[in-house]
């Protein structure tokens, strides 16, 4: 009897999930993976700043209450990621970020910056395809999940 392996997608967009229950935000539980050479080097979900309150625990919203885009504490999933990549001294280069959200164009900026190759996208369908558009507009292969 064959017994067929899952795909190595398949694979990272389940630790994808398994990381986004660590989410701290109470509007929607993101995860990201980093990937190089086939081997996960990272990854991060969404939720405030260290040292900030977590909505969760609060029960507030602080991207809410911040009122403007630029003054919310939180940090998304990919920006967590690549924020511990920088920590830890890892290259990104030519890797694959595997999310379960659309990307937003601030975190496609980051994610062309670090010359990542390949995103891998479980789309939510809830916010806008700009950060989709902007990373391929940039040579970014974009993969729909």
């Amino acid at each position: 009897m064959f017994v067929q392996r899952p795909s190595f997608d398949e694979v990272y967009m389940d630790v994808v999930d398994v990381i986004a229950r660590r989410s701290t935000c109470l509007r929607k539980k993101v995860g990201a993976v980093i990937v190089v050479d086939r081997r996960i080097i990272s990854h991060g979900y969404n939720g405030v700043i260290s040292g900030e309150a977590h909505c969760c625990d609060t029960g507030v919203c602080l991207k809410e209450l911040a009122g403007r885009e630029d003054f919310k504490p939180c940090v998304h999933a990919e920006q967590n990621a690549i924020c511990l990549c920088a920590k830890r001294g890892l290259a990104v280069g030519g890797g694959t970020m595997y999310v379960n959200a659309d990307i937003c164009v601030t975190c496609a900026k980051l994610i062309i910056s670090c010359e990542f190759s390949r995103v891998v996208v479980r789309r939510d369908y809830k916010g806008t395809s700009e950060g989709i558009e902007f990373l391929r507009r940039y040579g970014v292969q974009v993969d729909l999940w």
